[in-house]
């Protein structure tokens, strides 16, 4: 099974454009991650999309982004999403797909630089039923892997409370209707 963008009209858009729109729209002005607005206006956000079903492309292509973006010394990108809009559907196996993601912080020593986040269009914390609102904070029209930069994440880190962002954005998003999310997550509801 993959995602074929015919299943749904939301998907008449381009996947980069489809991933633009979820930043706007839900990370940054939901404010889901306040770190974001900033590197997304000034340009600093690389999406990469990768145009197979193959999860040995997406695998290929996280490598490709993960190297780029550690060699970026001028800090031209501030962060990189992988976008897999045909591959790994399924929650559960881009779930088992991440430990394979994360070798590459392995493979390449950047464990100290770099650092993984996750989103999926089906994203489901560990105990949490399906439909529960607070799935909405990791959703993304496909599954994504973000590559951040470490020292990016421990200067976040030390300017604000950031283990009280999990539990507003969760509060932010049961807070709101089912036509909001709707509106806000079309690709994810009845997921």
């Amino acid at each position: 099974m993959t995602n074929e963008p015919s299943e749904n009209p939301e998907f008449t858009l381009s996947p980069e454009r489809m991933v633009k729109q979820w930043i706007q729209q839900c990370v940054v002005d939901l404010s889901l991650c306040p770190f974001a607005s900033a590197p997304y206006r000034a340009g600093k956000v690389r999406i990469a999309i990768c145009q197979q079903a193959s999860e040995a492309c997406f695998l290929e292509l996280l490598d490709t982004e993960l190297v780029a973006l550690d060699e970026d010394v001028d800090g031209e990108v501030e962060t990189t999403l992988v976008a897999a809009p045909y591959a790994l559907p399924d929650f559960f196996d881009f779930n088992e797909f991440l430990a394979r993601a994360d070798a590459l912080l392995d493979v390449h020593d950047r464990h100290l630089k770099l650092q993984i986040a996750s989103f999926h269009p089906r994203y489901q914390f560990a105990g949490v039923a399906a439909t529960d609102a607070g799935n909405y904070t990791n959703r993304a029209p496909y599954p994504i892997i973000q590559w951040l930069r470490a020292d990016t994440v421990a200067k976040a880190v030390e300017a604000t409370d950031t283990l009280a962002i999990p539990d507003k954005n969760i509060e932010t998003l049961k807070g709101m209707s089912a036509a909001e999310l709707a509106s806000l997550f079309p690709w994810s509801i009845n997921s």
